[in-house]
């Protein structure tokens, strides 16, 4: 919408400022590939550079004269509305294997072959391919809505349904900046205009759009632990120093957990940590729970004393060692039974319900404690001493 609103806007505008904003879409895509090869991101990398390919080429191929055969702005147009959804839709199944890798060199080969396809197609002697690609292949005629071919159309039409079951499946904002990306292609596209400012703003739009997502992405890396979802150590000391005069804290920590790991293994006890942190996320009380690290957690309780969060300490903590954790065993998915019994009896043999306790200490701001490091410290004394009273218990 915003980028709509800016290119009408272009028609009163003098020819130095369109001139500024013909060549916005490259510096923006510089930043962006600049901002991806910083931060590992060769997807988002690899996708600017087709876009300022496409870019270019609509823009100064039909206008080039001399040695270079005619070109008709039509024909690119129907190349970039191929081309664009095609690589948008391969490039959000690859991995992230780098840019100056084997893998990188691999995905700059393909664009380069995939460029020179193009180059091919649009000269004025392979018409006949061109006009291919532009016929209906559908029972329905749609040139009267949209100059896209329906070639074209059902590749914005499946890359789009790609992108949209990878953000249902996945939920990251990297699906989401391509959906907007290939949104903003299919209107420049349908315009079908080179002359126009819809291709440079509708460009420029979908470099600024990849580049929010890796800031996005970035952030949310650095202040999100991975493995739990919770927030980090780094975002507990960011809003710790953002406390008041009057605040809890509790250090939390899972009781036997490195006992767990030798017994079990480190996949399972990754999988108890989550376990945990899907419970201790919803404490109650007007807490935020944080991943301090290892097996430990940190719940802050802005505003509130220790008399008001106890009750809130406790519910969790008798909601975490009810919670039955299925531990399987191996070989427990070989072979079916014949019969609901049979499953059952196999289910159960196969698998193994423990539970989980976990110990907590609290503390307070007061005039003992009067820093968030101080008050930590006291939290973590408290754990120790919840520790040394048997576990699975909370301690002031």
């Amino acid at each position: 919408m915003l980028a709509y609103a800016f290119y009408k806007k272009t028609s009163t505008m003098s020819n130095p400022q369109l001139d500024i904003i013909k060549l916005a879409p490259y510096a923006v895509s510089a930043i962006g590939a600049v901002i991806s090869w910083k931060f590992n991101r060769s997807r988002e990398f690899f996708i600017l550079i087709i876009l300022a390919i496409c870019l270019a080429a609509v823009t100064y191929l039909p206008g080039i004269k001399g040695g270079w055969p005619p070109v008709q702005t039509r024909d690119v147009c129907i190349v970039i509305g191929m081309l664009v959804p095609f690589n948008i839709a391969v490039f959000s199944f690859f991995k992230e294997r780098g840019i100056l890798s084997l893998w990188g060199g691999l995905r700059i080969g393909i664009i380069l072959l995939q460029a020179l396809l193009a180059a091919w197609l649009i000269r004025p002697e392979q018409q006949k391919w061109l006009t291919l690609i532009n016929q209906n292949f559908l029972p329905v005629n749609l040139h009267t809505l949209t100059p896209i071919s329906q070639a074209a159309l059902l590749l914005f039409l499946a890359a789009g349904i790609i992108l949209i079951l990878r953000q249902i499946r996945y939920k990251t904002s990297q699906d989401i900046s391509f959906i907007g990306v290939l949104c903003a292609v299919f209107i420049a596209v349908h315009h079908n205009d080179a002359n126009s400012m819809m291709y440079p703003v509708f460009f420029a739009a979908s470099g600024i759009v990849l580049i929010t997502s890796i800031i996005q992405d970035s952030y949310s890396m650095a202040f999100s632990d991975e493995l739990t979802g919770l927030p980090s150590r780094r975002a507990l000391k960011q809003d710790m120093m953002k406390l008041g005069m009057n605040y809890a804290m509790a250090m939390l920590d899972i009781d036997h957990f490195k006992k767990f790991n030798d017994t079990y293994g480190h996949d399972t006890g990754d999988e108890v940590l989550k376990l945990v942190a899907s419970i201790i996320k919803d404490v109650t009380g007007g807490g935020k729970a944080y991943r301090y690290g290892g097996e430990e957690f940190t719940i802050l309780f802005p505003g509130k004393s220790i008399t008001e969060v106890v009750p809130h300490l406790e519910q969790l903590r008798e909601k975490v060692s009810k919670r039955a954790f299925t531990l399987r065993r191996p070989g427990s998915r070989k072979g079916k039974s014949s019969s609901k019994r049979k499953k059952r009896g196999s289910r159960s043999a196969g698998q193994k319900q423990i539970y989980i306790t976990i110990s907590i200490g609290v503390s307070q701001r007061n005039d003992k404690h009067k820093t968030p490091d101080a008050v930590m410290k006291s939290a973590d004394t408290a754990l120790y001493r919840a520790k040394k009273k048997g576990r699975n218990c909370v301690s002031k």
